[in-house]
């Protein structure tokens, strides 16, 4: 290229680039403002305690239709084993232990 037409093309160039380059310089004249938002409103929420007896969740798997109870403390002296408990009913005494 010819520098007739070099001079032109860095001087656009350069004004490009000092124009997009613009918004990214930071003055320390200009203060920052800090602006603190209000505290949340404080809300006071007082729970009656309720008592429930239930059985630990991990050892009942429950439908619309019934629930299923597990039975025993996996050891041999007393196995593990499920019991379907129809819904609407109260839970019958655990069966007899499996005969082995």
């Amino acid at each position: 290229m010819r520098n007739a037409t070099r001079l032109p093309l860095l001087v656009t160039t350069m004004a490009l680039t000092a124009v997009a380059m613009g918004g990214c310089i930071y003055s320390s004249t200009e203060k920052e403002r800090v602006v603190q938002s209000p505290a949340p409103p404080t809300t006071v929420v007082t729970q009656v305690p309720s008592v429930v007896t239930q059985v630990p969740s991990d050892r009942v798997v429950a439908y619309p239709e019934g629930r299923w109870t597990l039975y025993g403390d996996g050891t041999t002296a007393s196995p593990n084993y499920w019991v379907w408990v129809p819904a609407g009913a109260t839970p019958p005494p655990p069966p007899p232990l499996p005969r082995r």
